[in-house]
C-alpha cells in the first residue's frame, strides 16, 4: 500500500533534541525542554522509565525523589537566592506527582518559560538521584534478558509479503535482519575488564545487546526514532558518553529530510519521489577519530548504550521461608534451632522484589555497512585481537620486558 503524504510526513518528523541524546552524545539533563503531549503520555514516559505513577509504591518513591531534589536545589545550589525569596512556583514546589513536572517541562508557551525552566531544573536532579538509587550489582541476567527482549519483540514482525519489519503494523521500515547478543561469555567479560584503561571494575555495558540491520541507510534514522517513539528505550536512560555514530551524516540528513518534508507537504513532490530522493541524498559520515581504540576505523554503525529497570523476585525470600519452616518444625538440635533463629533475625526481609538498572547495547546499521563490517579491518576478530594485545600488555608488561637470565629447558 502506497504511503499517503500525511503518513509519510509523520514518519519523517523528528524530535531532534531526543535524537541528539540517543545518538549524538548529548546528555538528557542538558535538554532545555521535553515533548510530553498530555498526562497519558507522561504516564507512559514514566512507566517505560521504570516507575508506574499509578502504583502507590512507585508513586511514593517518586514523591520522595521530588522532595529530595527540591531540598538539594535549596540547600546546595542556591541557598542565598532561596532565602531571598527566589523560589519555584508553589504548584511545582508542592507537586506530589512527577507527571505534573513533566508536563510543566514540556510547556513551550512564552508566559510559562520560567515555570518550565524550574521544572527542567528539578527533573535534572530527580533523574540523577534515580540513577544513583538504581545502580546495583545485578545477578539475574536471565530476568534482564527476558524483560529487555520483550520490549523489542512487540515491534518486530513479518508483513503479508513475508518481509521482516520494525515498528507498528500501521507504520514500519523493512529490515534485513536482527542479531541478538543474549549474553557475553565469561572470557569476554574478563578480557574486557583487563584491557580497560580506567579500572578493572568498569561496567560491562554490552552483556546483552542487539544489532538491527536495515535495508537502506536512511531507514537507520527511522529505527532510532522508533526506539524512542515506541518506548523500546527511554532516552534519559541512555548513556551519552557511549553514544557513537560512525555511519550517517546527521546534519546533512537533517537538512535534507526537513527540506523534502516541506516540499512533500506543499505538494511539490509525490510520496514515491520523496523516498527515492532521500535514498539518493542520504550519505555516510566521514570517519575521523575513534573513542574506542580497539574498534577499527572502518567500522560503521550507530551505537547506543541504554539501561532498563529490571525487577525480579527476591531469591532470599525463598531461602528465608525454607529456614522458617525448618525452625517451625522444630527440626535439628536445640543449638541448631538457636543458630537458625539468629540467622533469620539478621537476614529478615520483606522485600519481595529486587530491582536495579541493567545496561544493554544497541547497534543500528544498513545492510551494506553490515557486510563491510564483517570483513577486513572492521571485523570482530580484529577487534578481539586488539583487546587481547591491550590486555596482554597490561597484565604481562613487566614479564615481557624482563629477560629471563636462565631459561629452563624441558
Amino acid at each position: 500500500m502506497e504511503a499517503t503524504a500525511e503518513n509519510l510526513a509523520h514518519l519523517w518528523s523528528f524530535n531532534w533534541g531526543a535524537m541528539e541524546v540517543l545518538i549524538g552524545g548529548k546528555s538528557s539533563i542538558d535538554l532545555t525542554e521535553l515533548e510530553i503531549r498530555d498526562r497519558t503520555d507522561a504516564t507512559e514516559f514514566l512507566r517505560y522509565y521504570g516507575y508506574d505513577p499509578e502504583n502507590p509504591v512507585d508513586a511514593k518513591k517518586m514523591h520522595s525523589v521530588i522532595c529530595e531534589s527540591w531540598n538539594f536545589i535549596e540547600k546546595y545550589l542556591m541557598p542565598a537566592e532561596w532565602s531571598a525569596g527566589r523560589r519555584p512556583p508553589d504548584d511545582l514546589l508542592m507537586a506530589d506527582d512527577a507527571r505534573d513536572i513533566l508536563l510543566a517541562a514540556s510547556d513551550r508557551r512564552a508566559e510559562g518559560a520560567l515555570r518550565q525552566a524550574w521544572a527542567c531544573a528539578v527533573l535534572r536532579v530527580m533523574h540523577t538521584l534515580a540513577h544513583i538509587d538504581g545502580v546495583a550489582k545485578f545477578a539475574d541476567v536471565e530476568a534482564a534478558r527476558t524483560q529487555i527482549m520483550n520490549r523489542f519483540l512487540k515491534y518486530i514482525f513479518r508483513n503479508t509479503d513475508g518481509q521482516l519489519c520494525f515498528g507498528s503494523r500501521e507504520i514500519s521500515v523493512q529490515l534485513d535482519r536482527i542479531e541478538w547478543k543474549l549474553r557475553k561469555s565469561r572470557e569476554s567479560i574478563l578480557l574486557k575488564l583487563l584491557h580497560k584503561k580506567a579500572n578493572v571494575a568498569e561496567t560491562i555495558y554490552d552483556l546483552l545487546g542487539m544489532r538491527i540491520i536495515t535495508k537502506n541507510l536512511s531507514d537507520v534514522m527511522v529505527v532510532v526514532k522508533f526506539l524512542r517513539e515506541f518506548h523500546m528505550v527511554s532516552f534519559p536512560n541512555c548513556n551519552p558518553s557511549r553514544a557513537r555514530n560512525s555511519l550517517i551524516d546527521v546534519e546533512g540528513f537533517k537538512h535534507n529530510v526537513d527540506m523534502l518534508r516541506e516540499m512533500l507537504e506543499e505538494g511539490r513532490i509525490q510520496p514515491h519521489e520523496f523516498t527515492n530522493i532521500l535514498l539518493g541524498l542520504t550519505k555516510p559520515i566521514s570517519l575521523g577519530n575513534h573513542a574506542n581504540p580497539h574498534s577499527a576505523k572502518d567500522y560503521r554503525a550507530v551505537q547506543l548504550t541504554c539501561r532498563q529497570l529490571i525487577r525480579y523476585p527476591n531469591p532470599n525470600l525463598q531461602w528465608q521461608e525454607k529456614m522458617s519452616r525448618y525452625v517451625g518444625d522444630a527440626r535439628g538440635t536445640e543449638l541448631m534451632q538457636k543458630v537458625c533463629q539468629e540467622i533469620l533475625l539478621l537476614s529478615n526481609t520483606d522485600e519481595k522484589m529486587i530491582e536495579g538498572f541493567f545496561p544493554f547495547e544497541l547497534q543500528v546499521m544498513d545492510e551494506e555497512s553490515a557486510a563491510s563490517n564483517a570483513i577486513g579491518d572492521a571485523s570482530h576478530d580484529r577487534y578481539k585481537q586488539s583487546q587481547v594485545k591491550a590486555a596482554r600488555r597490561r597484565v604481562l608488561h613487566r614479564v615481557l620486558t624482563l629477560n629471563d637470565p636462565a631459561p629452563r629447558t624441558m
